[in-house]
């Protein structure tokens, strides 16, 4: 993709160009043992990118992190209070450490839907509750876990395992509501 939201961003999955479109990130489970083989992956965002993609999760889990701390009258990431909750513009140029740890611990899937969606990927829409035809079936390549966060040459680098594929849970409830009714 030459222009638009996704320009720049690279994924390789065992040292090939893997497409953006197909790339997703495990909620359930992550990081934990996967029965399906593992693959090294490395994804590659430019740093200019990274708000624009991130812009709208990232300042709500900001906005949360100092509604909780205040309410709470402690702070589950410190380091966050004492920059002063920055945003991911402030962060990227003083705080790229403790970025790359939100980044990991809280961000990792918002990141992987906003890089899908920035390069076309639409998921499907559920017609009402347990529509297993809408259920996200594509083939692609699912982070299991980053295992490196790192910034280099005005890139964010990703490094990880992850797998071809996709556990699909899929839940119903023995009977079919029509959503928004």
């Amino acid at each position: 993709m030459a222009d638009g939201p996704a320009s720049g961003i690279r994924c390789q999955v065992g040292g090939r160009l893997h497409p953006l479109a197909f790339l997703d990130c495990r909620e359930l489970n992550y990081g934990q043992h996967s029965v399906l083989p593992l693959h090294p992956f490395r994804l590659s965002v430019p740093e200019t990118a990274l708000a624009g993609l991130l812009d709208g999760p990232f300042n709500s889990f900001i906005q949360t992190c100092r509604e909780d701390d205040l309410r709470y009258e402690e702070s589950d990431l410190p380091q966050l209070m004492q920059a002063g909750y920055p945003d991911i513009t402030a962060m990227l140029a003083g705080h790229r450490p403790l970025l790359a740890e939100m980044l990991d611990d809280f961000m990792i899937g918002d990141l992987m839907g906003a890089i899908g969606r920035a390069s076309g990927y639409c998921r499907p829409r559920a017609r009402y509750w347990g529509d297993v035809e809408a259920a996200d079936g594509r083939a692609y390549f699912t982070v299991n876990q980053v295992e490196k966060i790192h910034f280099a040459d005005g890139q964010v680098l990703f490094e990880g395992q992850g797998y071809y594929g996709v556990y699909l849970i899929w839940l119903t409830h023995g009977k079919r509501t029509e959503i928004g009714t």
